[in-house]
């Protein structure tokens, strides 16, 4: 395993990397590589770490996401039992900044006019793709983008036919937070200009896409409530996770709906 770290320039970057250095050191079968230097943004910062690496199967977390334990076992064994898969979609949870659940999301099939008019149903932090992906197709994130990056990567994907399957089980957790950069009004502003750019038809179609989805969200399941335990890392914690009981939660996301 590889886990590459790629900062920007922040302050106590250099102490943090010693302290890693003594946590999880370097060992056989683990590759650590902590660098910081100036980027165009956080789509460009990903394709520096995602160059770095060598690893046949990739991923990548921002700083409000983290992995579910097993979660990369569980993507490696999906990906060999599946070898003509691309792209892996896992469920992920939503917690708030104190670790309390907000929802749980399941993995769906996406429909890219969906995704280009609405959102990215399937989100960046369970989700998996194979290396030989990255430089048979040049699918590397458009740099251009501050927030809708990923979506747009996905569009291009979902356009080349890539092979999809989707991953059961939830694999990652995001934190629901006011600074999350997409809910941002330069991210609506940048979430509109990619809309802009689609063919008309995709744009007039927008609201036939949303029911689309909805309906095949309703026909796979997708809106029974769920029970979920889980374990996560909070801020000042890294050493041990927090444990939190089962919850039953349901999978509408009140602040995101449409999802």
């Amino acid at each position: 395993m590889e886990h590459i770290v790629q900062d920007a320039g922040t302050e106590g970057f250099a102490e943090f990397t010693e302290t890693l250095k003594n946590r999880w050191p370097d060992r056989p079968g683990y590759r650590r590589l902590m660098v910081s230097e100036a980027d165009r943004g956080m789509y460009d910062a990903i394709n520096k770490g995602l160059q770095k690496g060598s690893g046949e199967f990739c991923a990548y977390l921002n700083c409000d996401e983290q992995y579910l334990p097993g979660a990369l076992r569980k993507a490696r064994e999906s990906f060999q039992r599946h070898p003509k898969a691309e792209i892996l979609f896992g469920g992920f949870l939503v917690v708030d900044s104190h670790g309390h659940l907000v929802t749980a999301q399941k993995p769906v099939d996406l429909f890219w006019p969906h995704v280009a008019t609405s959102h990215l149903a399937n989100f960046s932090c369970a989700t998996f793709f194979r290396r030989s992906m990255l430089h048979q197709t040049q699918a590397w994130f458009d740099a251009g983008f501050r927030s809708v990056g990923d979506a747009a990567w996905m569009v291009a994907r979902l356009r080349q036919k890539v092979s999809t399957k989707r991953l059961d089980g939830f694999h990652a957790i995001f934190t629901e937070q006011a600074e999350n950069q997409g809910l941002q009004k330069a991210g609506m502003e940048e979430a509109k200009e990619f809309l802009r750019r689609m063919p008309t038809w995709v744009r007039w179609g927008g609201p036939l896409w949303r029911w689309r989805h909805r309906l095949k969200k309703f026909i796979m399941g997708r809106y029974q409530r769920v029970q979920v335990s889980y374990a996560l890392f909070q801020e000042g914690g890294t050493h041990q996770r927090v444990f939190f009981p089962e919850t039953v939660v349901s999978p509408i996301w009140k602040s995101r709906l449409d999802l």
